[in-house]
């Protein structure tokens, strides 16, 4: 599958994500964006920033597509934001960042689970 493809069917297709993009690990390049969701570079670098250091990410939240986040779970792996009844689900795997949105008619665990599983996919096959 291409990467547009995880976004648009494993992401998207499942109804639980409304926006996705991936990037490289190194968050130099996007391999694959849904049309509607612009991820600034700065912000793709903070969350890189965030899986080393997430302390910085609960006490003064962080921004994906220009909207800013209440930082609920971070770690080497995870970081989910809030924003009202809306939120963000950001996995690194090997070699690439999931950075998903969901809209306030999805339950965050659901939208997580969904991420969470393409991860565990692209980590199982060497991304």
């Amino acid at each position: 599958m291409s990467w547009q493809g995880y976004v648009d069917q494993s992401l998207i297709g499942t109804g639980k994500i409304d926006k996705a993009a991936i990037f490289s690990a190194a968050g130099d390049s996007v391999w694959a964006a849904s049309p509607n969701f612009a991820v600034k570079p700065e912000e793709v670098q903070a969350l890189i920033q965030g899986f080393a250091n997430p302390a910085p990410l609960f006490e003064k939240g962080f921004h994906i597509g220009g909207a800013k986040n209440f930082c609920i779970k971070a770690d080497d792996r995870s970081i989910y934001g809030k924003q009202g009844k809306e939120g963000v689900c950001c996995v690194k795997t090997k070699q690439a960042i999931l950075v998903t949105h969901y809209p306030e008619t999805v339950q965050p665990g659901e939208a997580a689970k969904t991420v969470e599983q393409l991860a565990d996919y692209l980590i199982g096959v060497g991304y």
